[in-house]
């Protein structure tokens, strides 16, 4: 089977209970940062299992190398693709993150194979930016995740990145920004 260039991976996801004692402990274990914390992303459109849901959630992302980890805490106890995955009060691995080169198409192929879209939504501040979470841990035993951004994670993330590149390890290891 050919590898599609938007199969490049970009990102490793865990849900956890409290997101800045999980910032500490990537942090001072795997030694990466800084961590650029988003506060209750405002999402719209969201669905879970294709039914209108609430969602309330904050991210902290950072880079290791050229991945990108992110750690996402759920505020809200409605039911979620998060929560399917990682039951509350636990912390456990989540997903794999692509930016399709076709958003669309490469749902079109998850979806004709079976697997369902667990978690569906658009980022309000992001110019309604769609994303998805498919859940097929019957098979990698994780979610996998598709954000619509054809221009790729590289340009999306491109400042963080750079932040990263940048960094001493010490100065301001938590940073807080908006999305």
């Amino acid at each position: 089977m050919k590898q599609h260039q938007n199969q490049v991976m970009t990102q490793n996801a865990w849900v956890v209970r409290d997101l800045h004692d999980a910032i500490a402990r990537f942090r001072d274990t795997m030694q990466i940062g800084p961590f650029f914390v988003i506060p209750r992303i405002g999402l719209q459109n969201v669905k879970y299992r294709g039914q209108p849901a609430e969602l309330d959630i904050s991210v902290a992302v950072a880079f290791a190398g050229h991945m990108q980890i992110e750690l996402i805490e759920q505020h809200n106890d409605g039911p979620s693709a998060y929560r399917d995955a990682v039951p509350k009060g636990q912390d456990g691995y989540h997903h794999i993150c692509f930016y399709p080169d076709d958003y669309d198409a490469e749902l079109a192929r998850y979806r004709a194979m079976g697997f369902e879209v667990a978690t569906s939504g658009e980022v309000a501040s992001a110019n309604g930016r769609r994303f998805c979470y498919i859940d097929t841990r019957e098979t990698l035993n994780c979610m996998v995740e598709l954000v619509d951004a054809p221009e790729g994670a590289s340009i999306v993330w491109q400042a963080l990145r750079e932040a990263t590149d940048n960094w001493d390890g010490k100065t301001d290891p938590i940073r807080t920004i908006g999305l």
